[in-house]
């Protein structure tokens, strides 16, 4: 019954639900939070693994084996990193604050770098805020939005009752001092943990210790 929607799917349902068929273009143009979803979908590829497989989920519960060598990446805002993109000598001068301030405000004059800069701020932050919710990530509720952290519980997710994960990763997430409620889940999981060194440096920017 369309009493039971709410007000906005209720306009929906009585707009578009008796022709059997939407016009996707006219939905958005009418509804400018449908367009900025959609806007923000393309810029994003959002990744659906439940559809995209949704084969190996119908007949197997999920995947048998993930493996993968995730990004260690601890996400954060570097405004000196962003506009040395355009304006080097913030990535090779140690500036001081006023004169990044003094600097960052010379560069924001600059249409390009404008954009550039707030768009980065933009992206970063929306990110951690996505990454630390704890509806999205409960098992990494407390730790830092680090890449490599949001695979694990995302294997989890997507493998079969009987199914093994496999990452190369660092030790952090055994001792990270917020990680109890992780390990609270990798532990009765863990069947196998090798610690590589860097020896032959295969790796480049991972110290060998």
């Amino acid at each position: 019954d369309d009493y039971d929607l709410d007000p906005y799917a209720q306009e929906l349902s009585s707009r578009y639900g008796k022709y059997g068929a939407v016009n996707l273009d006219q939905l958005r143009a009418d509804f400018p939070r449908l367009q900025i979803a959609n806007e923000i979908a393309e810029q994003q590829h959002f990744f659906h693994w439940e559809l995209e497989f949704s084969d190996v989920f119908e007949e197997r519960g999920g995947f048998d084996l993930v493996v993968g060598n995730p990004p260690w990446i601890l996400l954060g805002w570097n405004e000196q990193a962003v506009l040395g993109d355009r304006q080097p000598l913030f990535a090779v001068k140690n500036f001081s604050a006023s004169q990044t301030i003094h600097h960052r405000a010379e560069e924001l004059g600059d249409r390009i770098t404008y954009e550039l800069y707030f768009n980065e701020y933009e992206s970063i932050t929306g990110q951690q805020s996505f990454l630390n919710a704890i509806q999205n990530y409960p098992d990494l509720l407390g730790m830092k939005a680090n890449l490599f952290k949001c695979f694990l519980p995302q294997a989890w997710m997507f493998g079969g009752k009987e199914g093994v994960s496999a990452f190369v990763h660092p030790d952090g997430v055994y001792d990270d001092p917020k990680g109890g409620l992780l390990r609270t889940k990798l532990y009765p999981k863990l069947r196998k943990h090798f610690h590589f060194l860097n020896e032959l440096k295969l790796f480049d920017g991972i110290d060998h210790d």
